[in-house]
């Protein structure tokens, strides 16, 4: 079989798949509901390998959690307990432009390298622009968001104040409903917090656990920068650069 016929055929088999829907089911559990785009909701059987579609929702329950992932590139998503997530993606070709509205809760980001167009993640406080990274966010409507970064950047803007920030590994920003965005280093609480979350989905073991808490705790802030984006009133945007050690 020639390299150009299994080519064809990749392309032809991933075209079809993305007539069924923009992402797949890999993994849940516990108390779950999935309310398709068509109205239809299902209830604690959201089953392995059902297909997720543009403006589809999933709430989890207090040991609710839905791991999905992207047929285009194999992002990866994970809706930890307590959260409402709306998931959205328009086909371009074929690559999926991607968002996620997150309305509450703790989800976790493992983004794969993106095209042209970024990966947006909407929370009624925060809009985030992924290029490629991994990162949690925590966000809750009153007390507005975390971000908390794994790897990669990730720029965060608060819609009130339109100030942006640039997430990196190992650091956490705070976005509020009040316009207030600030920045600082990850709280070893914060992170064993987060670690467990994925222990109790079943995501790592204990020994996985531990060495991650270790390896945090022993880990000091990379040397970076800061991005700070504020409007001028008139339209205009001017930028401020901080680096740090």
């Amino acid at each position: 079989m020639s390299n150009k016929f299994i080519l064809f055929s990749f392309i032809f088999i991933f075209s079809i798949s993305l007539n069924d829907g923009i992402a797949l089911i890999t993994k849940s559990k516990g108390t779950i509901e999935y309310k398709k785009n068509d109205g239809t909701i299902i209830k604690d059987n959201l089953k392995k390998g059902t297909s997720l579609f543009n403006n589809d929702r999933i709430v989890t329950g207090s040991n609710g959690f839905a791991k999905y992932v992207y047929l285009d590139d194999g992002s990866i998503i994970k809706v930890h307990k307590d959260a409402e997530v709306y998931i959205y993606g328009a086909i371009d070709k074929r690559s999926i432009i991607k968002q996620i509205n997150v309305s509450s809760g703790n989800v976790k980001f493992e983004v794969s390298k993106q095209g042209k167009d970024d990966f947006t993640v909407v929370t009624p406080t925060s809009v985030a622009t992924v290029k490629g990274t991994d990162f949690w966010l925590e966000s809750d409507e009153d007390d507005g968001d975390q971000f908390f970064g794994l790897s990669g950047l990730v720029n965060v803007q608060n819609v009130e104040s339109n100030v942006i920030l640039q997430l990196t590994r190992n650091t956490t920003i705070l976005s509020q409903p009040d316009g207030s965005i600030d920045i600082k280093k990850t709280d070893v609480e914060d992170f064993k917090k987060l670690q467990k979350l994925e222990l109790n989905a079943g995501e790592i073991d204990e020994v996985q656990y531990e060495t991650s808490i270790l390896e945090q705790i022993g880990e000091d802030l990379p040397e970076g920068e800061i991005k700070i984006q504020l409007d001028d009133g008139s339209g205009s945007l001017k930028e401020i650069l901080i680096k740090y050690k």
